[in-house]
Formats: structure tokens, sequence, C-alpha cells
């Protein structure tokens, strides 16, 4: 596969190129080199990539057997929050198992098509239940090579349409399965979102200025489609005669009714403060062993 470096260099060649219409990737890329390069490190923890042990080769399954056995898969995660974390209902296991599971999928897709500039097929993905955390693992198929997957900037459907079809594929199931009746659809989607957005969230805690990642993050969302848009509620405050944005969740996910979390999240719509638009020192402080 043709690295992301070669396809930026191209946009760099050309005497036309404009900064502000370049591809999402390039902009992610050259804000983290800029910016905040502590995140480049924990960003390709999150990267895809194929799996290389061979006694559990087997055990690798593709998106029709996600679709098939998602729901035997969650129930172990349902358990946990239940059992071991003090969640009370349905509602409050289901809202995070949720988060979880799409920090372990849809985070890690999106920070391939971020770092590579090519979104994966969700055919080439390969998917391992685990009973713990992160209790589905993603991978990409190990049959296939580098050099046989294509990539062009110039030719096809843009990555950013591939990565929302990837996207939508995976939202489809874990709705299927943790919403509907479990998981209101406004709780649903914010967690989508702010799981989309979280390799920015990285980029932003580790040193790149709020505005600059609030701009690639309100280009990135609308491509994926009105619910998913929708999970994010953007405060607006006026400085300096220009308008600053911060994303905040549109429903809470009742994360701090746990025992052990007995507070709301930054980005939470209870949170009276917005903390998004105070620019942070590059610290990373939230990010998790594997960089989410």
């Amino acid at each position: 596969m043709r690295g992301y470096a070669d396809a930026s260099k191209h946009q760099k060649d050309d005497e036309r190129f404009n900064p502000e219409a370049a591809s999402l990737p390039y902009r992610f890329t050259e804000l983290v080199e800029r910016s905040a390069p502590g995140a480049r490190p924990l960003l390709e923890k999150r990267l895809i990539v194929p799996y290389s042990g061979m006694a559990a080769m087997a055990e690798l399954r593709d998106y029709d057997s996600l679709e098939r056995n998602c729901s035997a898969w969650i129930q172990p995660l349902l358990q946990h929050f239940t059992e071991e974390r003090g969640a009370t209902t349905v509602k409050i296991a289901a809202s995070q198992a949720l988060k979880s599971l799409a920090q372990s999928l849809l985070n890690r897709v999106v920070v391939n098509y971020l770092l590579t500039g090519r979104a994966p097929r969700v055919g080439e993905l390969r998917f391992l239940p685990r009973g713990k955390a992160p209790w589905i693992e993603l991978f990409l198929d190990p049959r296939i090579m580098p050099e046989e997957v294509d990539f062009d900037p110039d030719k096809g459907p843009s990555e950013l349409f591939q990565l929302s079809i990837t996207i939508e594929n995976i939202v489809n199931v874990l709705h299927a399965e943790l919403g509907r009746r479990k998981t209101p659809k406004p709780v649903f989607f914010s967690s989508v979102a702010l799981a989309i957005l979280s390799p920015l969230m990285v980029a932003r805690r580790h040193g790149a200025h709020p505005q600059e990642v609030a701009a690639l993050m309100r280009r990135l969302l609308p491509a994926l489609g009105k619910d998913i848009n929708s999970g994010v509620v953007w405060r607006q405050r006026l400085v300096d005669g220009r308008t600053e944005y911060a994303p905040r969740r549109k429903a809470c996910c009742l994360k701090y009714a746990l025992p052990d979390k007995p507070h709301l999240c930054s980005t939470c719509s209870r949170r009276p403060e917005t903390l998004f638009f105070e620019k942070v020192p590059a610290l990373g402080g939230h990010d998790t062993a594997d960089g989410r």
C-alpha cells in the first residue's frame, strides 16, 4: 500500500495546493507534526494491523460473523458493567458497553484513515472476541499483503466516503445489539460520535490548538451521516470578533452513575463549563495503555 507520505507529497507538489482544502489526513498529520508530536506514538498504537499469532488464527471472524455473533460476544461485557462496575440498570450497562466497543472499533478505523490516508474496507477487517477488555479486538485480514491493497488518491470514491461506509456497517451492528430499547438514540450516537472524534481529542490533549482541532472535527462528522453528526452539539463563544467552537455530547452516557466514576466527563452535556475551549499542557494524562 502506498503510504500517506506519498499522497501528502503529491498534494504539496501541486502548485495550486491549498491547506484549507486539503484532505483530512493531510491536515491532521500536519497538525500533529507541528503542534502535538507526542500524540503520534499513542495514535500509532491504535492502528489496525494484520494478526500475527498463528495459534488464534482460526478464531478471527469476518464482518458477517460479527453480525451473527455480536449478541453473544457482548453479553460478557454487559455482565461486567452490571456485576463488577455496579451498573444498576440495563440502560447504564448498555451505554457503557457501547462506549467501550465504539472506542475499540470505530476509534481505530478512524485512526487508520487519519494516519495512512486510507480507510479500511469492511471486507479487510477481522474481529476477535475476548472475555476481557477490549472485548472485541480488531485486525486486518492477515492474508492480504500490503502490496495488494490499492490506494491512489486520484482514483475512485474518496477515502472519506469509504470511511463512512465502514463506520456505517459497524454502527449498524452495534445499534442492533445496544441501541433501540437499550440505549436511547441521542445517547447512542453521542457515544459513537465521541469515539470517532477521540483521535482528534488526543491531539488536543498533546498540545494542538483547540480551534484547529475543532475545525477538523467539524469537517469529519458531517461526512459520516446525519445521525452521527447529531451526536455532538457545538458550544460557541465569541473571542476578538471570531467564533470559537467546542464539542459536547448531545446526551449523557450516565458513566457518572457507576460507583467508581462519580464525576461528569469533560464533554458531558450535564457539565456546566466547557473545558474544550482552553488549550491544555501537552501531557496526555487521559490516555490508556493502548493509546485510547
